[in-house]
């Protein structure tokens, strides 16, 4: 039994080494953007927007049960406590213009970070390829590295830092 339950360990560590893993984000569980990807998307393995949309469209439609056609900060409470994805998110996110009101377009429109970070072909679909090809370290060049060229600059997911509300 014991020689069993080894050779599985075995087994599952080399798959898991030769790239193999099931799920791209078990290696990831404490990033926000993977963790609660599988929220809204993921369906054979291809995250897309058309996912992503209707996902927010159902969480815009609990904070406006009354269909105002635009939430405000309480209402926007409802959908951080119905939804993984929003749980680390704050109103002034959306409301980049402070007015304190967000409409249906508003809110579905707005750039997802996921996508922000994953997509780099900007294709709206994201495969677990993807993620891993972004999660792994870019080769860096001398000039990139400060010797003239972009500054050092490489590139990088517009300053969102990973999820919503890290600007």
């Amino acid at each position: 039994m014991r020689a069993r339950a080894l050779a599985f360990a075995a087994i599952a560590a080399l798959c898991s080494a030769a790239g193999f893993a099931p799920n791209v984000f078990a290696q990831q569980a404490d990033e926000p953007l993977l963790a609660t990807a599988s929220e809204w998307g993921g369906q054979g393995g291809v995250y897309t927007c058309a996912q992503w949309r209707a996902y927010v469209t159902r969480m815009y439609r609990l904070g406006d049960p009354r269909k105002r056609g635009y939430i405000e900060a309480k209402d926007f409470e409802i959908i951080k406590k119905a939804s993984p994805v929003f749980q680390m998110a704050t109103f002034d996110y959306f409301d980049m213009a402070g007015k304190g009101r967000v409409t249906q377009k508003e809110f579905i429109e707005f750039e997802s970070p996921f996508f922000a970070r994953f997509d780099r072909r900007h294709a709206c679909r994201v495969t677990n390829d993807d993620i891993r090809a972004a999660n792994t370290p870019a080769q860096t060049t001398p000039q990139q590295r400060g010797g003239g060229g972009n500054g050092g600059m490489t590139g990088g997911s517009g300053g969102l830092g990973g999820g919503f509300g890290w600007r």
